[in-house]
């Protein structure tokens, strides 16, 4: 599992359910193998590759296999939709649509839902990378929830606060532990415990009341958790992970340099080519890195991306996360055709977000010339 990493939209980090321990690795190793292998809404997992999941070797068996799939099959995930108006739906969908055993081949063809799927493969909201490693090595249910949640924010922020009545809802155990205290004690300290030995990250908590109740917990984390990813000279660097936040940002109307522009939403439609400001781009195009790509991808790269300055830091920084991810994701050092499509939409979501980021940045910083 070294360096094996999960894309994981933060629709499914902000969805209800409560699955087991042993549920909820077999539902994320699922969603990883579709996502890796791209083969639609299904995978085939060897009966063997269970026993790198679960600790109980029971579970490893036809049998055992069955039952965790059966069980998770009863269980319903519950999305979050935030409608323009201000109003939030909540769907319910199944984990898993159904499996077929084939004793042949002693493996499992395991299928998901289309919705499920489509969250999967689309990052646009907001997405954050899991290391399978560590994620699959937690041995606490609430320790996993955790890991997520936390990652979710924590490559952008030190303190992380989410209500108690939220982390209920999250969890599914509303009418569990109606003290805070054997909340605090069954499910927040076993989870910080436990990520915090292992090594990855560095979590302290605060408890905020509202007069004399409990409303709120400030988590201040530090995440220690690394990336690798394939540099120009074929050397592999680390990077610290950069946990992309989601970004909640409004469009609303700034002066820059005299004219007035526009920031976008994330998922607004608008394309790339009309945030950028292609000046000049009538020479071959620049390529951070050509050796990331064939000859193929690397002929498409130059064509699809004609019009971004990738010498510009933001847009090199958009470049590298993009690569990270893809690399990571495929378990390769060059970026082909069957990881270029993946690779692009990534690009292109980095873009959007690292363009939002700049025009912030000019935009602080303008500020901060007028007031010094």
């Amino acid at each position: 599992m070294d360096n094996k990493m999960l894309v994981k939209n933060n629709a499914f980090i902000t969805a209800k359910y409560n699955l087991t321990l042993d549920e909820n690795r077999l539902f994320v190793y699922i969603l990883y193998n579709i996502q890796k292998n791209k083969n639609g809404l299904s995978c085939t997992i060897k009966r063997e590759d269970f026993s790198n999941i679960f600790k109980n070797r029971t579970n490893s068996t036809v049998k055992g296999v069955t039952k965790v799939l059966d069980d998770i099959k009863k269980k319903s995930i519950y999305f979050k939709e935030n409608l323009e108006d201000g109003s939030i739906n909540w769907g319910s969908y199944v984990f898993l649509m159904g499996y077929v055993y084939n004793n042949k081949s002693d493996s499992f063809k395991i299928e998901v839902p289309e919705r499920v799927y489509n969250l999967l493969m689309q990052y646009i909201d907001g997405y954050t990378p899991i290391t399978l490693q560590t994620w699959l090595g937690l041995k606490n249910t609430y320790a996993q929830r955790f890991y997520d949640l936390l990652r979710m924010w924590s490559g952008t922020k030190n303190i992380i606060s989410y209500k108690v009545y939220d982390l209920k809802m999250y969890f599914q155990i509303e009418d569990k532990y109606p003290n805070f205290k054997d909340f605090k004690r069954r499910v927040i300290v076993p989870a910080v415990t436990e990520l915090n030995n292992t090594g990855y990250f560095e979590i302290d908590f605060k408890e905020n009341k509202v007069g004399r109740k409990v409303d709120s917990i400030d988590f201040i984390v530090k995440d220690l958790d690394k990336r690798k990813y394939f540099t120009k000279d074929d050397t592999t660097k680390e990077i610290l992970s950069k946990v992309i936040e989601e970004v909640a940002v409004t469009s609303e109307n700034i002066i820059i340099d005299d004219k007035e522009e526009t920031i976008l939403k994330p998922n607004d439609s608008t394309s790339i080519e009309n945030i950028n400001d292609p000046k000049g781009f009538e020479f071959e195009p620049f390529v951070p890195d050509e050796t990331l790509f064939t000859k193929g991808t690397l002929r498409s790269f130059k064509k699809d991306f004609k019009d971004i300055d990738f010498k510009n830091e933001y847009m090199e920084r958009a470049f590298d996360d993009a690569v990270m991810i893809t690399l990571d994701r495929d378990d390769v050092e060059t970026i082909k055709a069957s990881s270029y499509k993946f690779f692009k939409g990534t690009l292109e979501n980095k873009i959007v977000e690292y363009k939002i980021e700049e025009k912030e940045d000019i935009k602080h910083k303008k500020e901060m010339d007028m007031h010094w």
